[in-house]
C-alpha cells in the first residue's frame, strides 16, 4: 500500500507484492474456504447458497472454482476473490487476509526490509497502548471514587449502562501523570505513549493528554483502537480532545461506530450520518444501528470509500443550526458521485440527534423514514440566502445551484432539477441548460466526460490525471493503494474510479460497479494513459505511481507555505505570535490568547511542512526512486 505522508508525519502499512498474493491465490481453494463456513451445492460448473451477507429465501451466492471466486446476485451485488471473502466475511484489511490464508497455504511471509518491519512493530505497540489505556480508563469509570461525576454525567445523557459497555467508554481522571505511570509498570516507553498521542511532552517532562474527562474510544472498520476523543466534565474551553495524528489515527479516514454498523448498513442498503458520538450511541439504542458519525467535520472522500461498498443511500442528520447546515451541504457536495440516493433528515430547531432519538424515539424513527431529497433541502437553503425579489438575487440563487446539478450524472433527473430552479426564478429552463453548459465548459472541475469527446478532455492536473490513470490500467498500482491515495485527487470523478477500484479486487470486474458516466471516465483514463504515458511495466508502474503521489503532496505543501506565509506576515505585528507558538508546542498552564491561536498553529504548521519538503528534496535519489513504493 502506498504510504501517504500528512504533515510532516509519514503514514505507511505493510506492502506486499503481487506475485506474494498471486501466489497465495493459487494455493488457497476458495470452494473449501468458503465452505468451511457456507453450505455450498453443486449447480453445474458453480456452487450455489443463500448469501452470507443478507437475507434472502433464494440462493443467489455463487461460487465459480475455475475462476475462483465469488458473487452475490442478489441484494448486496457483493463479490471477490478469496481475499475479498476473507476481508468481507471477517470485516479485516486485506493485509490481515493475506497473513491468514499465507498461514492457510503454507507459506511464511517475511517482511520485505527491516524498515518495514520497524514500521509493523511500532504501529503494533501504539494500539497496544490505546488498548492498555483503554482498560485502565474503563476500570476508573466502573469501580473509581473519583469518577462520581463521570458516572453521572453519563447517567444524565441518557446513556444506557448497556450501550456503555458496548461503546467502551472510559474516564481519564484529573491527576496529571495516572496514566503514563500505568502504563509505564506495562512496559511502554514515554516515546511510545506521545506517538499513540497519550502524552505530551513539553518543557517541564511528560503530561497526560486526556484529563478529567470521559473517553470515548475510536475504532478503525477492523475494530482496532487507535485513538481516543475525551469529552470535557469540568468548565474546559476545549469540550473534545482528540488523539493526534498518528501512525494509527488518521481522523478524515475514520466513521465512529463503523465498527459495529457495518453489517447493519449493508443489511439496511442505507446508512445514517450524524456529528457526535452520543448521536451514534443513542441511535444504535434505539433502533437505528446503521449510524455512524464523521466525529464533527464535514464527510472526506476516505470516509465516503468506507461506507459506498456497504450502502445504496446516505441520510444525513446533522445538527439544524448554521454550522451543522453547512456541514450538511459541503456533506452532500462529497457524496453526490458515490451515492444514488441522497436523503436529509431535518431535525427541529434546537434539537440534535441525542436529545432528539432519547426524548422521541418513534420521531426519530418518522424523520429517517420521511427524510427529503436532498436536492429539495438545497433549494430552499438558497432560497432562504437570496433575496428572489431582485434581479442579483436571482443570478447568485442560479449561480449557488449550478456547480449541484453538473453533479448530476443522470441527464433526465439532472434535467428536471434544472426546471425547478427555473421555476423558482420563473426563468426559461433554456437559460438554466445554457448556463449549465457555459458553467460546464469554463468553471466546473466535475463537469461529465460526456460533455466532451475523451480524447478531447483536458485534464484539471495532469499529474493528478495520470496517477489516477495508473490505477485504472495497473493492478500492481491498484492493489498497492489505500484509501488515502483519494486525497491525492482532486477531480470528483477520478477519485470515485480510483475508490472503486480498490476497493474491488480482480477477478471481479470493478467496473460493474461504476455508473455509466463513469464507466465513459474510466475509459476515458486508459486512453488517457495509452495516448501520454510509456509502455509501463508493473514496477516502472508502481515507481511512476510513487513519483506522482510525491509530486502532488509536494506541489500541495508549497502552495500552503505561500498562504500561510502571507497571512503570518499580515498578522498584527504587536502579537507575541512566535512566544504563543512555542507554548503551544511545548504545553504549559498558561491561558493562551484565542486571537492569536489560528496563527501560531500556522506558524508550526508552516514549519513541519517546510521542513518535510526540505527533507525529501535532500533525500538520495536512489531513496526517491526506489522501485518498492514506500515514502520513508
Amino acid at each position: 500500500m502506498l504510504a501517504l505522508r500528512r504533515g510532516a508525519r509519514f503514514r505507511s502499512q505493510y506492502l506486499f507484492s503481487v506475485s506474494l498474493a498471486q501466489d497465495v491465490k493459487a494455493r488457497v481453494d476458495i470452494v473449501d474456504l468458503i465452505g468451511e463456513s457456507v453450505p455450498l451445492i453443486k449447480s453445474g460448473r458453480t456452487f450455489k447458497a443463500r448469501c452470507p451477507f443478507h437475507a434472502e429465501k433464494t440462493p443467489s451466492f455463487v461460487v465459480d472454482p475455475q475462476r475462483q471466486s465469488w458473487r452475490c446476485f442478489g441484494a448486496c451485488a457483493e463479490g471477490g476473490d478469496v481475499f475479498g471473502w476473507l476481508q468481507k466475511r471477517e470485516n479485516i484489511e486485506f493485509k490481515d487476509a493475506l497473513r491468514l490464508l499465507a498461514q492457510r497455504a503454507g507459506i511464511r511471509l517475511e517482511p520485505a526490509s527491516p524498515e518495514r518491519a520497524a514500521r509493523e512493530r511500532l504501529q503494533q505497540r501504539l494500539l497496544d497502548a490505546n488498548s492498555a489505556a483503554l482498560n485502565w480508563w474503563r476500570s476508573l469509570l466502573a469501580d473509581s471514587p473519583s469518577a462520581e461525576h463521570a458516572r453521572a454525567y453519563v447517567i444524565e445523557r441518557g446513556i444506557e449502562e448497556a450501550s456503555a459497555a458496548q461503546f467502551e467508554l472510559g474516564y481519564a481522571d484529573g491527576a496529571d501523570g495516572d496514566l503514563q505511570r500505568h502504563l509505564a509498570t506495562l512496559g511502554f516507553r514515554s516515546d511510545e505513549l506521545e506517538q499513540a498521542g497519550l502524552i505530551v511532552i513539553t518543557e517541564h517532562g511528560p503530561r497526560d493528554r486526556f484529563r478529567n474527562r470521559l473517553m470515548f474510544p475510536i475504532r478503525n472498520r477492523a475494530g482496532n483502537c487507535v485513538g481516543f476523543s475525551g469529552r470535557a466534565l469540568d468548565d474546559d474551553p476545549a469540550k473534545y480532545v482528540n488523539t493526534p495524528e498518528s501512525p494509527v489515527f488518521q481522523k478524515r479516514a475514520l466513521l465512529y461506530g463503523l465498527n459495529f454498523a457495518a453489517d447493519a448498513i449493508r443489511q439496511a442498503g442505507s446508512v445514517v450520518v450524524v456529528e457526535g458520538y452520543t448521536d451514534v450511541i443513542s441511535a444504535h439504542a434505539h433502533g437505528s444501528p446503521n449510524t455512524v458519525a464523521s466525529m464533527g467535520t464535514a464527510l472526506t472522500e476516505a470516509q465516503v470509500a468506507l461506507i459506498a461498498p456497504l450502502a445504496k443511500d446516505v441520510r444525513f442528520a446533522l445538527d439544524s443550526d448554521a454550522a451543522g447546515q453547512a456541514a450538511t451541504r459541503r456533506g452532500i457536495e462529497t457524496v453526490q458521485h458515490a451515492f444514488a440516493d441522497i436523503r436529509i433528515i431535518e431535525l427541529p430547531p434546537g434539537r440534535d440527534p441525542d436529545d432528539l432519538i432519547r426524548e422521541q424515539p418513534d420521531a426519530w424513527n418518522t424523520l429517517i423514514a420521511s427524510a427529503r431529497p436532498f436536492f429539495d433541502f438545497l433549494l430552499d437553503q438558497a432560497r432562504a440566502r437570496h433575496d428572489l425579489d431582485q434581479p442579483r438575487g436571482h443570478t447568485d440563487f442560479v449561480d449557488e445551484l449550478v456547480p449541484v446539478l453538473q453533479r448530476v450524472s443522470d441527464p433526465i433527473i439532472r434535467s428536471k432539477y434544472a426546471a425547478r430552479v427555473a421555476a423558482a426564478v420563473n426563468f426559461d429552463s433554456k437559460l438554466i441548460d445554457a448556463r449549465l453548459a457555459s458553467r460546464g465548459s469554463e468553471h466546473d472541475p466535475h463537469r461529465r466526460a460526456s460533455a466532451e469527446s475523451p480524447r478531447q478532455r483536458q485534464p484539471l492536473n495532469p499529474v493528478q490525471t495520470a496517477f489516477a490513470a495508473l490505477a485504472v490500467v495497473y493492478d500492481a498500482v491498484a492493489c498497492q493503494l489505500n484509501n488515502d491515495a483519494l486525497d491525492l485527487i482532486d477531480d470528483a470523478e477520478d477519485r470515485q474510479i480510483v475508490a472503486t477500484r480498490i476497493a474491488v479486487q480482480p477477478p471481479s470486474d470493478w467496473t460493474e460497479r461504476l455508473t455509466p458516466a463513469l464507466q465513459e471516465q474510466a475509459a476515458a483514463l486508459r486512453r488517457y494513459a495509452a495516448d501520454t504515458l510509456p509502455p509501463y511495466t508493473d514496477a516502472d508502474a508502481v515507481a511512476a505511481a510513487v513519483d506522482n503521489a510525491k509530486r502532488i503532496r509536494e506541489d500541495r505543501i508549497r502552495k500552503k507555505l505561500r498562504n500561510w506565509g502571507t497571512q503570518i506576515v499580515q498578522a498584527p505585528p504587536s502579537k507575541p505570535i512566535a512566544q504563543t507558538a512555542i507554548a503551544l508546542e511545548c504545553g504549559g498552564d498558561d491561558p493562551l490568547d484565542p486571537d492569536i491561536l489560528p496563527v501560531a498553529d500556522m506558524m508550526l504548521q508552516v514549519r513541519d511542512h517546510a521542513t518535510a519538503l526540505h527533507n525529501d528534496e535532500n533525500r538520495e535519489p536512489q531513496q526517491q526512486h526506489a522501485p518498492v513504493p514506500s515514502l520513508e
